[in-house]
């Protein structure tokens, strides 16, 4: 069953889909980037509204691939409350020694650690394992440059059935992200990961910086429930 992800970048935002909310509600700033951080206390602010009804989720921003960094950085937003922090794991020469000294951190913390993939700047190395060593719970692929190519531009279909096959071998949840379209979900759905993610398509005219429209979220939400007889946090007809 392929759950589905919002993206909301404020409290406004947040209460917005309440009538609507899907099975994990993330928490991101569109204006910085792939997956710009919103503040800690915004963060906990969204966290407290939706109180259980459903899960949440939080990036910790485009940050270099240096652990010392992104350790800081897991460990602050963890303290929100989130049920996931998502992670950016971009090309970097010394990736492979970077995750590696994530390992400490990531198993020490309470809250699942994501990592997230992009189609357009992926690593050279093999990272899927070592993450899998690492600690982390899941891998996403999603796409780093946004300038409105959605994911199936990048990746086949075929492409994406062995990124999704080599993260299940692994036991980790796996998730497509990347300008997903209302007509993309029920092709991605039946590649069978475990979440697709959305934001520009909750926006006007796909504008991911704009402001999200409750009416889209709901046709999304309808749209997800209907391909696959999903059930979502909250079914309203």
């Amino acid at each position: 069953m392929t759950k589905w992800l919002a993206s909301v970048q404020s409290l406004e935002e947040a209460k917005t889909l309440i009538p609507s909310l899907p099975d994990i509600l993330d928490i991101k700033n569109p204006l910085e980037g792939a997956l710009g951080a919103l503040d800690i206390t915004t963060v906990a602010g969204i966290v407290g509204l939706v109180s259980k009804q459903c899960q949440t989720s939080a990036t910790i921003g485009d940050l270099p691939m240096k652990a010392e960094l992104i350790n800081l950085a897991l460990e602050a937003m963890a303290a929100s409350g989130v049920d996931y922090v998502k992670v950016g794991i971009f090309p970097d020469k010394e990736l492979i020694d970077c995750i590696r000294s994530m390992t400490s951190t990531i198993t020490q913390l309470s809250v699942p650690v994501i990592a997230v993939l992009f189609a357009d700047k992926m690593p050279s190395q093999k990272v899927i394992y070592q993450l899998k060593v690492s600690g982390f719970k899941g891998v996403m692929i999603d796409t780093a440059i946004k300038d409105g190519r959605h994911l199936l531009e990048h990746w086949g279909l075929l492409q994406l059935n062995r990124f999704i096959e080599e993260v299940t071998r692994y036991e980790m949840l796996c998730g497509l992200a990347g300008a997903l379209r209302y007509e993309d979900i029920g092709e991605l759905q039946s590649l069978g990961a475990d979440y697709l993610g959305f934001r520009s398509a909750l926006c006007k005219n796909q504008e991911r910086s704009t402001t999200l429209q409750v009416e889209l979220a709901a046709q999304i939400q309808r749209a997800m429930l209907n391909s696959e007889g999903g059930k979502s946090c909250q079914r309203h007809e």
